[in-house]
């Protein structure tokens, strides 16, 4: 029997000809907003990147405050906050574009970035976290040139501290730090006492 589809999404196909109208379920996808944010969650790293490098060269020499620099400041801060929680959202489920971009020998490749799982363990570590965020939001009191440029150096590490991120989370299977991930350390289980002989456990 042919079938006619309806042009307007989410209408089931219908029989060409006359007859009982039974609906077929047909699936057409995701609609073009939860895709686009699936997308924007899944590039999130790379997102998340490019604004650093965009707040780095807006602030590398300071400006005059203008009602320009001004609203650009703004639309970066909502941008990078925005791609942040939709990144955090994409980290929580499957995403079937990370599984396919996994490497056949991905125990192989994930033994090239050790010192990236041990940053992404070490962020989440106090004593790490909160010295390195001290010197982050101090750099910004370096007004100076010399100061600026280090200032620079200080906010491009979390370019390198999202990629650890982005690393860990795609191949944590094979993190030697996660337990139950292919390392960390085995939990060991004492066998219980069997009976031997005619002695019998009470």
């Amino acid at each position: 029997m042919a079938f006619r589809h309806s042009k307007r999404a989410g209408h089931a196909l219908r029989p060409a000809t006359g007859g009982t109208d039974t609906h077929v379920t047909h699936s057409i996808g995701l609609p073009y907003p939860a895709s686009l944010v699936r997308s924007w969650g899944h590039r999130a790293p790379q997102l998340l990147s490019a604004a650093i490098l965009a707040a780095i060269a807006l602030g590398i020499r300071p400006l005059t405050p203008t009602p320009l620099t001004m609203l650009t400041s703004l639309v970066l801060l909502v941008f990078v906050v925005v791609t942040w929680l939709l990144m955090r959202q994409h980290d929580r489920r499957l995403c079937e574009r990370c599984a396919a971009s996994l490497p056949l020998n991905a125990a192989e490749h994930a033994a090239r970035f050790g010192r990236r799982f041990w940053l992404a363990h070490a962020g989440s570590n106090p004593r790490v976290l909160v010295p390195y965020l001290v010197v982050l939001i101090g750099s910004n009191f370096l007004t100076s040139p010399p100061g600026r440029i280090v200032w620079a150096v200080v906010q491009s590490s979390m370019i390198y501290l999202i990629m650890a991120h982005s690393t860990h989370r795609k191949l944590q299977p094979w993190c030697p730090q996660c337990s139950g991930g292919g390392g960390g350390q085995d939990h060991k289980v004492d066998e219980p006492d069997l009976p031997r002989g005619d002695r019998l456990l009470v």
